[in-house]
């Protein structure tokens, strides 16, 4: 199945990382790796939790993650092969066995089959930033399967900036690299109110989460609606 939406099959962007002596030097790696791991620990991540990281990439989460599920789980999802296989290789580097508490796997559209128990915490960094609303409706619907009772979905987006219109090309700027958002094509930038009337059908809230810390993407966090109870 080809996947046209964006380039990731193709370009993994990994030359970069495979050539550098000590990753843990480069900004994009720590300073993220950092963000994340702390925000996870402020929101309720165990050493108990099953955890699904979308869109995992090369372990730049993973690699610190596993270690600390102790009693847990990770399991890192990503549309391109190569990079399951980078990763790997990156666990293997800091000095993660194959034994430990992990599943890595690829797939396309969001197809979820190894995933065999539920899950806790659902968590993306960069990942709706880079799909169609579809494609965002699709991954929802996979979740529905695994998400355990009262799990979480975190993800982050770029959000169409207040006063702008969303027909618009948005200006970003990360660390000094200049870029554009846009509403049709990659990357996407999405109002927070259309992303929340998406997802309402499919009985979730969404709520946005503003000590995540991205320099120029918001996290949005979904949770399961409460079903009222009518007693007579």
């Amino acid at each position: 199945m080809t996947h046209s939406e964006n380039t990731y099959r193709e370009d993994v962007f990994l030359e970069d990382l495979r050539s550098c002596k000590d990753r843990a030097d480069q900004q994009v790696w720590a300073e993220h790796q950092r963000m994340q791991i702390d925000f996870l620990e402020r929101h309720g991540l165990k050493s108990s939790s099953t955890v699904l990281d979308l869109g995992c990439g090369p372990m730049r989460l993973g690699s610190a993650l596993i270690p600390r599920l102790t009693n847990g789980w990770y399991f890192g999802q990503d549309l391109n092969p190569e990079t399951i296989v980078f990763g790997e290789e990156v666990l293997r580097e800091v000095g993660i066995e194959t034994s430990a508490p992990y599943t890595l796997f690829a797939s396309d559209q969001f197809e979820l089959v190894p995933v065999d128990r539920d899950v806790d915490i659902v968590f993306s960094n960069s990942l709706f930033s880079h799909l169609t609303l579809n494609s965002i409706l699709i991954c929802l619907k996979r979740l529905e399967s695994v998400l355990a009772p009262g799990g979480v979905i975190y993800s982050t987006f770029f959000a169409v900036d207040p006063g702008r219109s969303w027909l618009e090309a948005q200006p970003r700027c990360k660390w000094g690299n200049h870029f554009q958002t846009f509403p049709h094509q990659d990357p996407y930038h999405y109002e927070s109110s259309v992303l929340a009337g998406l997802v309402t059908p499919l009985g979730f809230k969404m709520d946005l989460m503003p000590d995540y810390g991205h320099p120029t993407q918001t996290m949005a966090r979904f949770r399961r609606r409460r079903r009222l109870m009518w007693f007579r």
